[in-house]
């Protein structure tokens, strides 16, 4: 995907700086130290700064009514989240744009581009759901949780939920299931 094939983005997305290789906007919270961009991990201290001033972790404006994650089915059910919150607008984005949501066979890229002090939550899986879940909520509770080889990871808890859209692949491409 090219900047010339993107959709319709958000205004503040849309002016996000952009990743040279595929003129995608880049997340604020994929900013690492020293300006490094990297699309794998997320900067836990960006994303714990983001959430607590009640910004979104994609445009890094501010979070004024619901809030969305984005995630499979058991973060949906539990209400857990490793990704901060973000507009619904933002989230509908990333649907569009993130390789490893948008497409169906695209998996996470190797340890290799994954920045060195990277944490891991315990119990996280590398497997990529079927389905992805945007969840919509009225707030949300920042915490955390244990990380692989010690230290914490930020932990997002959705509060009063208000309703999801669910999303699903057919014939090679993520499509809104409709509510049951």
């Amino acid at each position: 995907m090219t900047s010339k094939d993107l959709p319709d983005l958000p205004p503040a997305l849309a002016a996000r700086p952009r990743d040279e290789k595929r003129g995608l906007p880049i997340p604020v919270v994929n900013t690492h130290d020293g300006g490094v961009v990297d699309f794998v991990t997320l900067n836990g201290t960006a994303a714990l700064r983001l959430a607590l001033a009640k910004q979104c972790s994609l445009c890094d404006e501010p979070l004024a009514g619901p809030v969305a994650f984005l995630g499979g089915p058991k973060s949906a059910e539990a209400g857990h989240y490793s990704d901060p919150p973000m507009h619904e607008a933002c989230a509908q984005a990333a649907l569009t744009l993130c390789p490893h949501i948008a497409r169906p066979h695209a998996r996470r890229a190797g340890e290799r581009r994954v920045a060195e002090d990277a944490s891991i939550p315990v119990g996280f899986t590398e497997e990529k759901p079927e389905e992805w879940v945007l969840v919509i909520a009225s707030g949300y509770l920042v915490g955390a949780v244990p990380a692989e080889g010690g230290g914490l990871v930020p932990l997002f808890v959705v509060r009063d939920r208000m309703r999801e859209r669910r999303f699903g692949y057919q014939d090679g491409a993520l499509t809104e299931t409709p509510a049951a």
